[in-house]
């Protein structure tokens, strides 16, 4: 199913292009958000196949927000479209976070559906390399795609990633790496939860605050959640 965010203000306009979005595809959700923190929050959790952004935002410009959306490694390259009625900042834009076409209104049908098939088009196209998470160990370097590691967990000088591929759990034991260092090796991917684990917030799949545990899709291991480390759970919304 095709994914399209949507980020606008005003109602009548996100009602507009709603119905040409209707008229155009099938298999597809639109998912509407009224400003740019809202839209944030839901794509960090979440996939998208298209944006199209209004420029003129509640909280911040829409280009700023395409400046963050590029930042996050999952949407360095889903396409973008830019509603707006300052034509003036296209040159800016198409410089700074290569968004795909402007939409500038008011348009018609006719250029909504050739700009979101195109765009589109684009994304399916474009290929999408996974993120890796690429260690040095002496002479071998070891690569794990981001979204097959369920956690990490420290034991002093050693280090142990847990991944999941096809179904089957593996269990890597590396050193020389600080949990510290892992954040910085893949910004936005992991969360930590306790002083000695990092975990994929994307597989969280149930949190008991009461006992300060939490469990993940794929993996029937309890993982403690330590007391400083609550308030990134916050952060991430759940």
């Amino acid at each position: 199913m095709t994914q399209i965010i949507l980020v606008e203000d005003d109602s009548t306009a996100a009602l507009l292009i709603k119905r040409y979005a209707e008229t155009l595809l099938t298999d597809y959700q639109l998912t509407i958000f009224p400003n740019a923190t809202q839209t944030l929050a839901w794509v960090k959790h979440n996939p998208a196949d298209l944006f199209i952004l209004d420029i003129q935002l509640p909280d911040y410009r829409g280009t700023e927000l395409g400046k963050q959306l590029r930042a996050l490694p999952d949407h360095r390259f889903t396409p973008i479209l830019f509603a707006t009625e300052l034509a003036g900042e296209e040159l800016s834009a198409y410089r700074e976070i290569k968004c795909y076409d402007f939409l500038v209104k008011p348009f018609t049908e006719e250029q909504f559906q050739k700009a979101v098939t195109a765009a589109l088009e684009m994304g399916k196209n474009l290929a999408k390399p996974p993120a890796l998470l690429r260690i040095e160990q002496k002479q071998f370097v070891l690569e794990y795609e981001l979204e097959n590691v369920l956690y990490i967990e420290s034991f002093g000088k050693q280090t142990v990633i847990h991944t999941i591929t096809e179904g089957k759990r593996l269990e890597d034991t590396i050193s020389g790496y600080s949990l510290t260092r892992l954040l910085e090796l893949a910004p936005g991917h992991f969360l930590q939860c306790h002083k000695s684990y990092l975990i994929n917030p994307q597989r969280i799949s149930k949190i008991d605050k009461r006992e300060r545990q939490l469990w993940l899709k794929d993996c029937d291991t309890p993982i403690p959640i330590g007391e400083r480390y609550q308030r990134n759970l916050h952060r991430e919304g759940k």
